[in-house]
């Protein structure tokens, strides 16, 4: 089982991503105002790229909590005993 410290960590790098894809955009921006078209559109589509690997990044984040939650550490299998009282 993973620890808590692996959800956090794919979480940072989810944000690094979307920083770097934001930052990218605002790059892509200034460049179309200059009338750079192509460099524009090249930057926006790594942009996109970026945006993308934090999306997985944050659902991956979120499926190991899942995961962690369904079955915290010592409670697999506890089901109620099948010998008659």
């Amino acid at each position: 089982m993973r620890s808590h410290g692996a959800e956090t960590e794919l979480r940072e790098q989810a944000m690094e991503e979307l920083q770097q894809s934001t930052t990218m955009l605002q790059v892509a921006g200034k460049l179309l105002d200059q009338g750079n078209v192509e460099e524009a559109k090249r930057l926006r589509d790594e942009a996109r790229v970026h945006r993308n690997v934090s999306v997985w990044l944050m659902a991956k984040a979120n499926t190991l909590e899942q995961g962690i939650r369904r079955h915290p550490r010592g409670t697999y299998h506890q089901y109620p005993s099948s010998t008659a009282h």
